[in-house]
């Protein structure tokens, strides 16, 4: 039987992205020849899928195709799918371990990658089925972005703007007023200390996939008594390998690198011995109100306050649901929420949200956040069976 190896995933809040297992990085994963393409802008513009989601246009062996950005992926993902469509062979069987438990893939080598103007050849990608997640976030995934494109560049990110900018770490000034923050690595994971609800400082692994702003870990909510005091309700969270019930709250304050951060909302995973064991994840919820520069290649970062006003999107229905082609499936309802007094329960099928039809374009409609819209708004849901019932929005934890 052909031996199969192990890849350790870090996927967090329905995130993309693939962590090597330290012992694993140097064996498995060569380093890409990195150039730059004449005559191409490093600034690239990206959309911001549902507020949370950082999506740019690249090339994978020369066809164009959206990608994620994502700097908690130790590698480069592309979805089952879209790498039969180009063609790729098949590779090596690996076995990926998520938050939830663990999944087939694939190693190939030997592709291509070109985000602007940086181009890498010789990467070594992980093929997976990434459907349940699409289905989660609302949108195709066909390739996330991960560690080398991170290690290999200074990446700079404007979030007002929509605009990143890829540039060469040899001779990169810092930008002006910003204040920069070292880091740590433990395999293809860096890390930044924080301080949560004013307790000792921990270290946060920096994942730009993970869509909310904090996740904390099992282990470090258990050695902390207080976290258990803050009120709180049940979600669904996970990735790769499956979904489990978590703990939700908000937490009253979030330090790191001279700055607080008041509300944040967060969740306690359920899940232990995970990537980020004993510590807590920081996604990029976290990051929008700055001006953020990533040199991961020389563990450091910047952080420079925006003038944008800090509001923390925050769910105010209470449903965890997967887009299917012409329906919302409802997989969850957290106890006491909005959409549990309205009677909506799990297995429920919504066809329509306040008018609009749910389909694959319902993400570009004008009520694509209608989840987090302010407190005390109705919405109209329309189930399959053709029943209506009214949420009113509400802080529910």
């Amino acid at each position: 039987m052909k031996r199969q190896t192990r890849i350790v995933l870090g996927l967090i809040g329905m995130g993309t992205g693939a962590a090597l297992a330290p012992h694993l990085a140097a064996a498995q994963i060569a380093a890409p020849a990195v150039s730059t393409v004449p005559n191409v802008s490093p600034d690239i513009p990206f959309d911001l899928f549902r507020g949370s989601r950082i999506v740019l246009t690249g090339r994978v062996n020369g066809v164009d195709t959206p990608m994620m950005l994502d700097s908690g992926a130790g590698v480069t993902t592309l979805d089952d799918d879209f790498a039969k469509k180009i063609g790729l062979k098949s590779g090596s069987k690996v076995t990926a371990l998520g938050t939830g438990g663990s999944e087939q893939g694939e190693l190939v080598r030997d592709v291509t990658i070109q985000a602007g103007n940086l181009k890498l050849t010789g990467v070594t990608v992980l093929v997976l089925d990434l459907q349940r997640i699409e289905k989660a976030i609302g949108r195709p995934i066909p390739a996330v972005l991960g560690h080398e494109v991170f290690v290999n560049s200074v990446i700079g990110l404007d979030f007002d703007r929509q605009v990143l900018t890829l540039s060469p770490s040899t001779g990169f000034a810092a930008p002006s007023g910003a204040t920069e923050v070292k880091l740590s690595k433990e395999g293809t994971l860096h890390y930044l200390p924080i301080s949560i609800a004013g307790l000792r400082p921990i270290e946060a692994a920096l994942d730009l996939g993970n869509g909310g702003a904090l996740s904390v870990s099992k282990e470090y909510f258990e050695a902390n008594p207080s976290l258990a005091k803050l009120p709180y309700a049940l979600g669904l969270g996970g990735g790769v390998g499956g979904l489990h019930e978590d703990r939700r709250a908000t937490i009253p304050t979030v330090s790191f690198a001279g700055f607080t951060l008041p509300n944040v909302p967060a969740d306690f995973r359920s899940v232990g011995n995970g990537p980020y064991a004993g510590r807590a994840n920081a996604g990029i919820l976290l990051f929008k109100p700055f001006h953020l520069t990533l040199d991961l290649g020389h563990d450091r970062m910047w952080l420079k306050r925006s003038d944008t006003p800090l509001d923390f999107p925050k769910d105010r229905v209470g449903m965890f649901v997967l887009l299917e082609d012409d329906h919302f499936n409802v997989l969850h309802v957290s106890p006491g929420s909005p959409a549990d007094k309205a009677g909506l329960r799990k297995g429920d099928k919504l066809v329509e949200v306040d008018g609009e039809r749910v389909g694959p374009g319902f993400y570009a409609s004008r009520v694509a956040n209608w989840a987090k819209e302010p407190v005390g708004t109705k919405v109209a849901v329309t189930k399959a069976d053709g029943q209506t019932v009214t949420v009113t929005l509400a802080n529910y934890y």
